[in-house]
Order: structure tokens, then sequence, then C-alpha cells
């Protein structure tokens, strides 16, 4: 069977686990030159076990501003046919039946949703390791009930299936989605998507991204992004931001110690070696503002390293215009 689904997830082959197109980005760039592109297959293990192989596109790209914007993402390939029990092939998609028990409000989302090659409908900042397990009684990120052999299902199985909640703790996957609503939806499209923060509630996707020069001390934390250039301090770095907070220079610090301590610090390296390539870089960080003893700087804090993505900037050219940080 042909998928009806977005592929968000795929089994790497040469990792022996199931990774998110981001995380597989992040595990391309943490080998070691040359690097070798990964093989994927699809997921669920009915289809792994036909052998069935997804396509990973754009992976072994940099995240990087460009005006034509293209995210990395999974694809199905043409030349395989997926199990019917594939979590991403759901004969209940679009159905007439969904669609007449659906209102218009959710009618236009799903609409709006399917425009992104991986929605995030929650995101837990919890690290993994350290996450509290989620209650059973958590319904919204529960699987919807298994279809009945033979039987037809009604219009509230058909959309629960549907509405299958896409959940991630991975800060770089959040951010290339927001990024991509970015440049593919409209102002009117971006405000209806929703963002569950476990602990927090419902927020609006928009709102749970603040540029730097909207920031405000003391506010609970959310993504902190804007652009600005990077100092080395051996392994580790500083990023100064080009928007000021009422006059006064925002930073954001990593030492060496955290940066040897990190995982995936190749990574991160390898995005920050190209600080004379690019005009600037593009810092997400899910932190709170900290102000300065002296009261003349304001520093972003994040707990985790992993509440930290870097986009590049465009690269410089001979003719380049004054360096301009990215619009809000």
């Amino acid at each position: 069977m042909k998928t009806n689904r977005t592929i968000t997830r795929a089994f790497c082959v040469e990792l022996q686990q199931e990774l998110s197109i981001v995380a597989a980005r992040r595990e391309y760039f943490s080998q070691e030159p040359p690097r070798a592109r990964f093989s994927f297959l699809c997921s669920s293990e009915p289809c792994r076990a036909l052998g069935v192989k997804i396509t990973g596109v754009r992976y072994d790209v940099k995240p990087q501003e460009h005006p034509t914007f293209v995210a990395a993402h999974y694809r199905a390939n043409p030349n395989y046919e997926h199990h019917a029990d594939c979590e991403w092939v759901d004969e209940a998609v679009e159905t007439p039946v969904v669609q007449e028990a659906e209102t218009e409000a959710e009618s236009e989302l799903r609409k709006v949703k399917r425009k992104l090659d991986d929605y995030i409908d929650v995101f837990d900042p919890t690290p993994k390791e350290r996450a509290k397990p989620t209650p059973p009684t958590d319904k919204p990120d529960a699987d919807p009930p298994e279809r009945p052999e033979n039987a037809t299902p009604p219009a509230d199985a058909l959309k629960a299936r549907q509405d299958k909640q896409n959940r991630t703790s991975n800060l770089e996957r959040l951010v290339d989605s927001f990024r991509q609503a970015q440049a593919s939806l409209t102002k009117e499209e971006l405000a209806l998507l929703r963002l569950r923060i476990p602990g927090q509630g419902e927020v609006s996707l928009r709102a749970y991204f603040r540029h730097i020069k909207f920031a405000q001390l003391n506010d609970e934390p959310r993504v902190l992004y804007g652009g600005g250039l990077v100092e080395r301090y051996g392994t580790g770095f500083k990023f100064k931001f080009f928007d000021r907070l009422q006059g006064k220079l925002v930073t954001l610090y990593v030492s060496p110690a955290q940066m040897q301590a990190y995982r995936s610090s190749r990574y991160l390296s390898e995005l920050l070696s190209h600080a004379d390539e690019v005009r600037f870089f593009t810092v997400f960080a899910l932190g709170t503002l900290v102000a300065s003893p002296s009261g003349k700087s304001v520093s972003v804090e994040i707990e985790d390293l992993r509440h930290l993505a870097i986009v590049l900037g465009p690269a410089k050219d001979a003719d380049e215009a004054p360096v301009k940080g990215p619009a809000s």
C-alpha cells in the first residue's frame, strides 16, 4: 500500500535506531569527514520485515537561512509498497465520513497542518532521561483505539486516528517546524497553530517563540531567538545578539566544559566552524533572561545544551551589505 500520512520517523540501518529527520541530521554531521549517508527503512516493524525503504531528504544539509526554505524531511520510496498495518497508511484520512464530522475550524486546521513536513502538537522540554512517565489518563497523547477487523469505524474513531498527536522533546525539531511554518504559511494560517507544553498548557506556536528584542526579564521559559555573531573561547563560545534589550547587550555563553560534556558537541562545533563564511547565526534558545550583577547586560540562560538550536545565516559575498539580523 502507498502511504498517505506525513512520515516523521524512520529506522536508520547504520545506527539501528528510529530517528526523526532532525536527529538524523545531527547524527550525520556528528560523523568525522568524509561523512557517509544513512540508509532508512520504514519505522513500522511489518514494513521493515519486508525491507521497505524510506528516503531521507536534506538531512545532509546544514540548517541555514535561505530565501527559499526547504525543510529536511522523509518521503516514501515509490519503489516499495507498505504493509497494511503501517503507521503511515491510514484509510481513514480525508474520507467523507471524517470530513462530515469536522467543524469548519477543525477542517481548516487539518489542512494547514498538512502543509508542514513535521508539525508538532506537543513539545515536552524535559530531557528524556529526566522526563516523568506520562500518566495513562493523558488522553491527548494516547494512541487512538485500533480499528476492529472487518468493521466500518464510526466517524469519531476515524477522526481520532487522524488527529493522532505528534510529540517531541527535541527543540531543534520544533525549531525546524516553526521555521517552515513561518516560511510557507500566511499570517492567518500561522495563527491557527497551537502547541501544548506539559505543565504549562496550550499556547499558540507563534507565542512560544519570542524574538529577543521583544523578550522580558523574569518571563517564563520560552524559545528566545535572534541573529548575532559568535566569539569562540576554546571549544566554548559566546553568542552576542544584534538586537539589544532596553539598550543592553544580550549574550548567551556556553563554556568549554559544557561543550565537552555534550554528546552532540561535534555537531554544534561543525555549525560554528562556518563563522567566517556566513553573515550571522540565528540562535534559538529555550531559556530565560537574567540581568548581569552590574545591570549593564543581559544573558540568556539555558538548563541544557539540548535547549539550543543554531541556524547558519546567509553566506557572505564580496559585495555584501552591512550585517543585519533576521526579521522578527
